[in-house]
């Protein structure tokens, strides 16, 4: 018999514009995870929509709460693919691969070590503002769906097939040599992998996942946290430097010079390319 609070208290204030993040053993729990879990369920099933995909980054939290998470998805007849440890992208591209249009990344991004938090993607629409509240408002006035019979689970690696669909669309035309620093986050197994795919030599940094980021902070969009990629740029005579926050989905690059080219700039190049 498991016996449960009748109550569970959840802070408003971790449900933000983007995504829901705060401070593990103060603002997050397994309980709170659960019930989150419930609500998103909740209204996926307003939506008509079965199945989800939830991907977790490096954080020491990341095992408990995602284990939460899938049991108030489960609990509101939800079926879940659990793929694992993985980057945010990767949990994104987990929705589309796997055709469920939905998925939820347990991350506390670029964060410090006791935060955690969830990015989520419902029908193929990214939840915020509002939509983020509405979880809350579901949460604190008990309007959570459950079925009778649970979700199922299945577990699914998609880091190969991530890997195959990017390889298949980019090739280096020449071998560049490329210093990755993943910040000891999520990225640091995956980004060396991917990069040697297309084609590129790659020299890892701090790519050991540890949820307690040892060596500096996982953000790239302090130049303070680009120093050790720059003097190992340099030391190397690498062609290109990159770095990763915690869950992967910020970028910071540096020129063989050590010049930090800051994400305006990266977007312009980008969008030059997609254009």
């Amino acid at each position: 018999l498991r016996l449960r609070p009748t109550t569970v208290e959840v802070d408003p204030g971790i449900f933000r514009a983007y995504d829901i993040r705060g401070v593990v053993g103060r603002d997050l729990s397994v309980a709170v995870a659960e019930l989150i879990g419930q609500a998103i369920g909740t209204l996926m099933a307003e939506q008509d929509l079965g199945d989800i995909v939830v991907g977790r980054d490096g954080r020491l939290s990341g095992p408990e709460l995602a284990a939460g998470l899938i049991e108030g998805l489960r609990k509101a007849g939800r079926n879940v693919t659990d793929i694992g440890m993985v980057p945010t992208p990767v949990a994104y591209f987990g929705a589309y691969h796997l055709r469920t249009g939905s998925s939820v990344a347990v991350t506390g991004s670029h964060n410090p070590p006791d935060y955690n938090g969830f990015k989520i993607v419902i029908g193929g629409q990214t939840l915020s503002g509002e939509a983020i509240t509405d979880l809350y408002t579901r949460i604190s006035e008990n309007r959570l769906h459950q079925t009778a019979l649970p979700g199922t689970l299945a577990e699914r690696d998609v880091s190969a097939d991530y890997i195959q669909r990017i390889a298949d669309d980019v090739q280096l035309d020449r071998r560049l040599k490329v210093v990755v620093d993943a910040g000891n986050g999520v990225a640091g197994e995956i980004a060396p992998q991917l990069l040697e795919a297309i084609g590129a030599e790659v020299i890892p940094l701090f790519c050991e996942v540890d949820g307690t980021f040892p060596n500096h902070h996982p953000d790239p969009s302090e130049p303070h946290n680009l120093e050790d990629l720059i003097q190992t740029v340099k030391r190397f005579d690498a062609d290109l430097g990159l770095a990763f926050d915690g869950d992967g989905d910020r970028l910071g690059v540096v020129t063989k010079d050590g010049e930090i080219i800051f994400p305006d700039r990266l977007l312009m190049l980008f969008a030059a390319d997609v254009l």
